[in-house]
């Protein structure tokens, strides 16, 4: 860099090399020479090319403020700057990358209605056409919908006979009179949700059934996709299935067994819509034991993007009433993520009034969660130390965490198996502070045969004792009442699993035939084969006749002994 003396000698050179008439970019103030006959300007000898050496002789044009110093030239462009003001280095701004295109979300699809009751009533025909179309829509197929005419005054009488959850119900009435009908109806059902096909569209009106808890008026034209979407908006969040939990004290005690059968009576002997959930991921076999070969289980359900059309796809039908999720036929880890856990209940409960939860024999966060989120909590054990030790322990621990009026019940299986010491079941109760709610004896021949021939245990028994005391226990679980025999079902053994029959060694010269199960239970209410009604009488009477001649020779035999004594000959002649 230059010094300043020679900066400034430069600076000289360069004012003098101008014009007269060129601006001057200096702020002091400056005079201007008047005009002149001397020679022009001649540029300096090329040694000095500076000016240097008329610098001193040759008189200032202007006069500046600061008198020692000379003005400030800014430099050139091709001048190296004297002063460089500091400037903060700023880099160019680096170019963001791009985000990826978002995936474009399927079209929201509105959840389907729950297990609910529905009655539609109609009064005009083209509303009947309207209601049948709205029953035929796949978003109501788990609803019960019932299907009358009257319009509101029909819809009164039926409140009064059955519980309904939804009225849809198309009128032609209005003003005061369907004011007084609607009174009439809300009285009879105070919690049941009511939409109402009008004629009439008044504002008037509208908040006239605003206050009667109308939730839905619809006038015409309307069409059953509107109307149905309008339910479904009503029932979104609505899960009010009935959860019941069954899980073993430890394995092999027959939970499993307890709990299909249990989940069965709910659904053919009382007739209400249950769903039987299989979750022993590792080793469930509900499926099999209906005989049954799913294409979805639990697990895909879980791992679905579409939870509600999985668990659709996935629910399988063994009975008219009875829906089953199975367990995976592959064993799998039973690892669940808790909130993909808490969603696969959320939609099972809306899929049935009561929803059995088969857990396994172990202790995961989630089976921890369903124990403590259960409606009903039926604990399966064996009078023997180890299930009175771990049962003792899990009651202890969901008396603590559960917050639901009902206290877990505990059912006694396998009671009376041979060479086996059992705890008296007194000291049983008392150790668990709770009574069994039922008691089942080992009977491995009427188990055993209804596993093998894929039926429950009232399919194969009815009049056992173990069939009746599963009928109770499903009443007590649920408040009703078992109805009619149900009609009985074909058992088919899916193609993936060869046909099982029960059989017992047999002697080589007797014929191979099918093991009939032992009756047990109450002998008194079976009723025998007809084999056995022909040939009752005659053995009864062969053993009449046997047994008073029996009775008669001992008679005999002892009254001869009587008076050949000399005692009793002495009392005779006596």
């Amino acid at each position: 860099m230059l010094t300043l003396s020679t900066q400034r000698a430069k600076t000289r050179a360069r004012q003098r090399a101008r014009p007269a008439f060129a601006p001057l970019h200096l702020t002091a103030e400056y005079v201007v020479p008047e005009p002149s006959d001397e020679a022009p300007f001649e540029p300096p000898p090329v040694d000095d090319i500076f000016g240097l050496a008329e610098c001193e002789d040759e008189e200032p044009v202007f006069v500046t403020e600061a008198a020692d110093e000379a003005p400030f030239d800014p430099p050139e462009f091709e001048d190296e700057p004297v002063f460089t003001a500091p400037s903060a280095h700023v880099e160019p701004p680096m170019e963001q990358p791009k985000p990826p295109p978002k995936p474009e979300r399927p079209p929201t699809r509105d959840r389907p209605l729950p297990a609910i009751s529905i009655y539609a009533s109609w009064d005009r025909p083209e509303t009947e056409a309207l209601l049948r179309e709205l029953a035929a829509d796949p978003r109501l197929a788990r609803a019960a919908c019932e299907i009358a005419r009257g319009g509101l005054d029909a819809a009164a009488a039926r409140a009064q006979t059955a519980a309904i959850d939804l009225f849809v119900l198309g009128t032609t009435l209005d003003g005061a009179a369907m004011l007084s009908a609607l009174d009439r109806l809300r009285s009879a059902a105070p919690k049941a949700c009511i939409v109402i096909l009008g004629a009439v569209n008044d504002i008037a009106l509208l908040r006239d059934l605003a206050a009667r808890g109308v939730s839905d008026y619809i006038v015409p034209p309307a069409k059953a996709a509107d109307v149905a979407r309008s339910l479904c908006s009503l029932f979104a969040d609505v899960d009010g299935a009935k959860t019941i939990a069954v899980i073993g004290a430890r394995g092999g005690v027959g939970a499993s067994t307890i709990a299909r059968n249990v989940a069965w009576s709910i659904a053919e002997r009382q007739q209400q819509r249950t769903t039987l959930v299989d979750l022993d991921f590792s080793f469930g076999s509900a499926a099999t034991s209906f005989r049954q070969d799913p294409k979805l289980s639990a697990s895909d359900v879980i791992e679905a993007t579409d939870a509600e059309e999985a668990l659709t796809n996935a629910l399988i039908h063994p009975t008219p009433k009875l829906q089953l999720l199975s367990a995976p036929t592959k064993t799998a880890t039973l690892e669940i993520d808790h909130a993909k856990f808490d969603t696969l209940i959320s939609n099972v409960r809306r899929t049935a009034s009561f929803v059995v939860l088969d857990l396994p024999h172990a202790w995961e966060p989630w089976i921890r969660t369903a124990l403590r989120e259960a409606d009903e909590v039926i604990l399966v054990a064996c009078p023997d130390l180890a299930s009175l030790r771990n049962a003792d322990n899990i009651l202890k621990l969901l008396r603590s965490e559960r917050d639901k009026p009902s206290a877990p019940m505990v059912v006694v299986s396998m009671s009376g198996l041979p060479k086996r010491p059992e705890i008296p079941m007194k000291d049983f109760a008392e150790a668990l502070r709770v009574k069994p709610e039922a008691t089942f004896v080992f009977e491995p021949e009427l188990f055993a045969a209804a596993e093998a021939d894929g039926q429950m245990i009232y399919e194969a028994m009815p009049d056992a004792k173990a069939a009746l005391q599963l009928d109770l226990l499903a009443s007590v679980l649920t408040g009703h009442e078992p109805m009619a025999r149900p009609a009985p079902r074909s058992v088919e053994a899916p193609q993936s699993l060869p046909s099982l029959e029960l059989v017992t060694p047999i002697p080589a010269e007797r014929p191979r035939r099918k093991q009939r199960p032992t009756r047990t239970g109450f002998v008194a209410l079976q009723e025998p084969p007809p084999s056995m009604k022909r040939s009752s009488g005659l053995v009864r009477t062969l053993a009449a006749v046997a047994t008073l001649v029996a009775v008669s020779v001992w008679y005999v035999g002892q009254h001869q002994e009587t008076v050949s004594t000399p005692e009793a000959a002495g009392a005779f002649s006596a």
